[in-house]
């Protein structure tokens, strides 16, 4: 609708995100070096120490990649989007917002947006450029800091940043691996039987390399609900040479017992599907290099299957 038929000041200044797959991904600047300027957070979130308040959600449209499409293409989009480019009136969050919309398939954000931002473009050789201060962060859209207090709610899947070619699971079948399960989750596209499933036994182990240190939070767990659901689960951190009998005989980083039934809430028409959030120590995940996950029990069946599996963290 027309602003001026919802209240809207017609020269007020709006921060934007774009909510995708329950995530919501903005655009931020103020940060020294070339580091992306793209963060994720839940959606509606506002930081404590935000100068701003959350006004309303405007639908764009619904886009028709799948998930693994979408993280390609913010993978993409973090080298175009550097924090030290941040611009008030040449690159800032709206225009980020319209741009990824728009690759995903969907309308740009209404312009009555970055009104404000138009406007400074006109009057810029009069008042300078907007650009945010390297040292300073002036002018810019800050990202959150990490100070532990937010540590589970600024956070997203870091899936794009798995080592995809490093990536390995034992005792896995050779028609229904690891490494196609991640490919489909990754490029939105699969091979093999888009699942994992054990070959001799139940007994799983899965090593999760990353292209550089991450903070992994959880992990997301798509399984059935049978018999063949993992049961026992153990995480280690910066352990890649493990094997089943090390990883028996050695104190995980976190132990979980997963329920057929499953912890969170799906929208998938098949009710035989579960999905687990397995919650990660945030204090022994903060420098992760590699995740190892060993199933060592399911639920009775001669083989475990894992139909999906999403990592949730920040880079």
């Amino acid at each position: 609708k027309k602003p001026e038929n919802r209240g809207i000041p017609p020269f007020s200044i709006y921060h934007t995100g774009l909510e995708v797959y329950g995530t919501e991904y903005v655009f931020g600047g103020g940060g020294a070096g070339l580091s992306s300027g793209i963060f994720t957070q839940r959606p509606k979130w506002m930081p404590d120490s935000a100068e701003w308040k959350y006004k309303e959600t405007a639908e764009l449209g619904r886009t028709t990649m799948a998930k693994g499409e979408v993280n390609e293409v913010i993978y993409d989009m973090k080298r175009e989007w550097k924090n030290n480019e941040y611009d008030l009136t040449a690159k800032n969050c709206n225009h980020f917002t319209d741009a990824l919309s728009k690759k995903l398939g969907c309308r740009g954000v209404p312009s009555w947006v970055n009104r404000a931002a138009r406007v400074g473009n006109v009057f810029r050789p009069f008042v300078g450029n907007g650009k945010s201060d390297e040292k300073s962060g002036k002018n810019a859209q800050k990202a959150p800091i990490d100070d532990g207090k937010h540590s589970v709610i600024v956070q997203g899947s870091i899936i794009s940043e798995l080592e995809l070619e490093k990536v390995a699971c034992l005792n896995e079948l050779k028609t229904h691996t690891l490494k196609a399960m991640l490919k489909k989750e990754k490029k939105g596209r699969g091979g093999g039987g888009g699942e994992v499933r054990s070959d001799a036994d139940e007994q799983l182990l899965l090593i999760l390399p990353f292209i550089k240190n991450v903070k992994p939070r959880s992990l997301l767990l798509t399984t059935t609900k049978d018999d063949t659901c993992p049961k026992v689960v153990k995480v280690f951190v910066n352990m890649p040479d493990l094997d089943f009998e090390e990883a028996g005989d050695t104190d995980p980083t976190a132990t979980f017992e997963v329920s057929q039934e499953g912890t969170e809430q799906t929208t998938m028409k098949d009710k035989s599907i579960a999905q687990t959030l397995l919650k990660l120590p945030a204090a022994k995940c903060n420098c992760v290099r590699c995740l190892t996950i060993f199933v060592e029990e399911n639920h009775g069946d001669d083989n475990t299957v894992l139909l999906n599996l999403d990592i949730i963290g920040k880079e």
